[in-house]
């Protein structure tokens, strides 16, 4: 791990013990930390020289979401309505598949640009599905890769529940560590506080 990231890394741990720090001469000294911690990231990014932003030209499209599907032993048709459609020219109408995913595109329909996106399909599919263009409608003809029956067109959401991140047992203890590398490291400033810090520490468990 180089510098740069180790630095990022320790500006993680400091802003996590900062939140659960309560007394205010250890904030003092992590907020101190942080702040030099910031500089020192910055001093060791690397510069990116600023490039005059090319003008892009923006294309909306209108999400289609009307639609209907059959299906039979090798195919699942998705059938797409769109009056008039078989009117524009071909060049228009693209479609792109994925082993899980359909990408229909219309250029041009009713002075409009329209899109249809299915993706995570019940079932994988073959590439080189086809499709077809009617007087009034789209015909997505997607190919199955086998032969089984499709309970639905999309997979259905997975039900399984993500592990518990076990809590940290001494969160502290992090902490000290962490101070006594900031003490090593640290300027003399930072060194001033972080006595100073321990001390009263000291004094006030003397006096309990």
């Amino acid at each position: 791990m180089d510098q740069l990231e180790n630095c990022k890394q320790d500006l993680i741990e400091l802003e996590t013990f900062l939140e659960q720090s309560k007394r205010p001469n250890v904030r003092s000294v992590l907020e101190l930390s942080i702040e030099n911690l910031k500089k020192k990231i910055t001093s060791l990014s690397p510069k990116v020289e600023e490039k005059k932003e090319e003008k892009k030209t923006t294309i909306f499209y209108k999400q289609i979401s009307n639609y209907s599907y059959a299906q039979d032993s090798t195919t699942m048709t998705i059938y797409v309505r769109l009056p008039g459609v078989g009117k524009i020219p071909r060049d228009n109408i693209k479609v792109e598949y994925t082993t899980n995913s359909v990408l229909l595109i219309i250029t041009g329909y009713n002075e409009k640009n329209h899109k249809l996106f299915l993706s995570n399909l019940a079932k994988p599919i073959l590439t080189n599905s086809t499709f077809k263009v009617r007087n009034n409608r789209v015909e997505l003809i997607l190919k199955k890769d086998g032969t089984d029956h499709w309970d639905s067109l999309k997979a259905k959401k997975s039900t399984i529940t993500p592990p518990k991140v076990e809590k940290e047992e001494d969160p502290m203890g992090g902490l000290m560590n962490m101070m006594k590398k900031m003490y090593e490291e640290g300027d003399d400033q930072t060194k001033r506080m972080i006595a100073e810090s321990w001390q009263k520490s000291r004094e006030e468990q003397m006096k309990k």
